[in-house]
């Protein structure tokens, strides 16, 4: 294949090629049977769970999401489809219990063992513990600080939004450019944390902040700068007395003055966060191919994303007479796919490199036995090349760990109202603005001057 590398002891059935030992073909059948225990794609597993979320059964989506709490590699992921799942059935302090801990894991794998990263050159990517993609931990504290939003408790949400903060400062100087290292819907929704609480220079430092990186969403995503964001923007620059930049603005998005609602400040603000469908799924697409130079047969498996159907556009929101549609705010399925084009050079490299490694132990296999002068164990030598070449492809599967209750995207909508408890009507739309399902939420409670938030996760069946 172009390389040549030496056959290490670390690899499968390793061969001591100078005593022309060889693998059995039983032994090789045992490693083969116990590999291949590992071998089949994480994704591949998800679907039962995905139909119990689609149908709202979300302890029997938890029931098989506890299939894979002693898993070693793939604690994290656990650990953050069960905070998920039990945001999703609204048990909010339990969501943040396990998302906690979910955290906890994926900073402890930062420094992750040297072992590990052997048998992933050597097996597969998916023998490695999985840390978390970088979207995927911005995300993580930003769930945290919706769920702290919904319990009503302002300050812990505002710890979370400064490790958001801190979480990306830290990106954007360690990962190089082109990885997913900035968030505007995060840093968005810490602009609205901090104005709640009446911090309006950090309030409007995060508006800035999100506002920059929608632009870059633009070229990157193809998502518009949401109309909220603009008149925030605006009607924190009237606030603050910040002259040049209210014109700046003002002439930038074409929004005048009077249409910013002048009785903002004797009423509350519901703001509702749809998270839309599920993120993108990560699939293995595969190839066979013979490498000449060692006379074997390799495999090639590379993971690629794929859009899952989602039958919902957006929301409206009804309370008495007052209605709102939500807008995109975050498109998560997007930018799954360009954060994992992001890798694929490195993802490449790995796997080449296992091919080679895989193609050179197969020729020293091969050679042993032929090698090997007893008649008697012609039969078992020729079976143990053929189980042994059959583990190397078997072993050779594509990473398709990925946090898979995520939504496909998130959208916000928000309503000013005066302070009162109010019954709140939802209504999922599709392409077309037909209602596809409605939802009730009773007795949600709007207070001057603060924001209260309220969220439902929709997957659609």
């Amino acid at each position: 294949m172009g390389i040549t590398t030496e056959f290490s002891n670390d690899g499968i059935g390793y061969l001591n090629a100078r005593r022309g030992m060889f693998i059995s073909a039983k032994l090789s059948a045992l490693f083969l049977t116990l590999l291949l225990a590992g071998c089949a794609t994480y994704s591949g597993s998800f679907g039962v769970i995905e139909r119990h979320l689609e149908a709202r059964q979300y302890d029997a989506a938890l029931l098989n999401i506890e299939k894979d709490r002693d898993s070693k590699t793939d604690h994290a992921l656990y650990l953050l489809n069960k905070g998920m799942v039990l945001r999703m059935k609204r048990d909010f302090a339990a969501s943040n219990e396990v998302l906690e801990a979910a955290k906890a894991e994926i900073d402890r794998l930062y420094a992750i063992s040297i072992g590990e990263n052997v048998l992933s050159v050597m097996v597969n990517d998916a023998t490695a513990s999985y840390s978390g993609d970088n979207f995927e931990r911005i995300l993580l504290h930003m769930y945290m600080a919706l769920n702290y939003l919904e319990l009503g408790q302002p300050d812990e949400a505002r710890i979370e939004a400064l490790q958001v903060d801190v979480k990306l400062r830290e990106f954007a100087k360690k990962i190089p450019e082109g990885r997913h290292v900035e968030d505007a819907f995060a840093l968005y929704l810490i602009g609205m944390i901090y104005e709640d609480r009446e911090d309006w220079s950090d309030a409007m430092i995060s508006y800035r902040k999100a506002y920059k990186i929608y632009k870059k969403y633009q070229d990157n995503y193809g998502l518009a700068i949401p109309n909220m964001v603009k008149t925030d923007l605006i009607r924190m620059a009237k606030h603050q007395g910040l002259v040049d930049e209210l014109e700046k603005y003002r002439s930038e998005f074409g929004i005048e003055l009077l249409n910013i609602n002048a009785s903002a400040a004797e009423t509350g603000e519901l703001v509702f966060v749809l998270n839309n469908g599920l993120a993108p799924i990560k699939r293995e697409k595969a190839v066979n191919a013979f490498d000449a130079t060692t006379a074997s047969v390799v495999r090639i498996a590379l993971p690629v994303y794929e859009s899952r159907r989602n039958k919902v556009f957006a929301a409206r929101l009804t309370v008495n007479d007052s209605q709102s549609v939500t807008e995109l705010m975050e498109d998560v399925d997007a930018i799954a796919k360009k954060n994992l084009d992001s890798h694929m050079p490195a993802i490449v490299a790995r796997t080449v490199a296992r091919a080679v490694i895989k193609a050179v132990s197969n020729e020293k296999v091969r050679q042993a036995a032929k090698n090997n002068k007893k008649n008697d164990n012609a039969v078992a030598g020729a079976l143990g090349v053929l189980a042994f070449q059959a583990v190397t492809m078997a072993t050779e599967r594509a990473d398709t760990r990925s946090w898979l209750t995520l939504p496909a995207n998130i959208q916000m909508g928000r309503l000013l109202l005066p302070a009162g408890s109010y019954n709140i009507k939802v209504e999922l739309l599709d392409a077309n603005h037909q209602v596809v399902a409605t939802q009730h939420y009773p007795g949600i409670v709007i207070r001057k001057l603060h924001k209260t938030f309220l969220s439902e996760h929709w997957i659609s069946h």
